[in-house]
């Protein structure tokens, strides 16, 4: 029997633009959803033998985009960083990682790429959380362990 490879907890980090560069785990964002999209343009055209019959599409790739929403509990300190990146690109690393009784766990994939900050929501109550919406602003690279 052949089972998948899963992850059991993801990190994000942002950089801080310095070289070398220093990532800082955003804490507490610990669930990710990835969405890769690719762009087209759609264009109709019609068989030149037939032209009574509708045309059919054709779709023409246009570009590539990765949308990353992470979530979790919110990180007080964390707020003032928020604020700060909304609306910024910087340089993030989205790790997915899977326990292995060691602190830091291993690391089975890797997203390395400029993000644009969309979005940083917190609730704060009785269930205390925080979302994120990064938007790729370049290419990107993703690495599997």
């Amino acid at each position: 029997m052949s089972l998948p490879v899963e992850a059991d907890f993801a990190v994000v980090k942002r950089g801080d633009g310095a070289d070398p560069e220093v990532f800082t785990i955003l804490c507490g964002l610990d669930q990710v959803s990835i969405n890769r999209t690719a762009n087209t343009n759609d264009r109709f055209r019609r068989d030149c033998t037939k032209p009574g019959v509708p045309a059919f599409r054709r779709s023409k790739t246009t570009g590539k985009q990765m949308d990353i929403s992470a979530s979790g509990a919110i990180n007080i300190p964390d707020i003032a960083l928020y604020n700060t990146a909304l609306g910024v690109t910087a340089n993030y690393k989205i790790e997915l990682g899977q326990y292995d009784d060691t602190d830091t766990g291993t690391i089975v994939h890797t997203i390395d790429g400029p993000f644009n900050l969309l979005s940083a929501n917190s609730s704060v109550g009785d269930d205390n959380s925080a979302e994120v919406s990064l938007a790729s602003d370049g290419i990107w690279v993703e690495v599997t362990a």
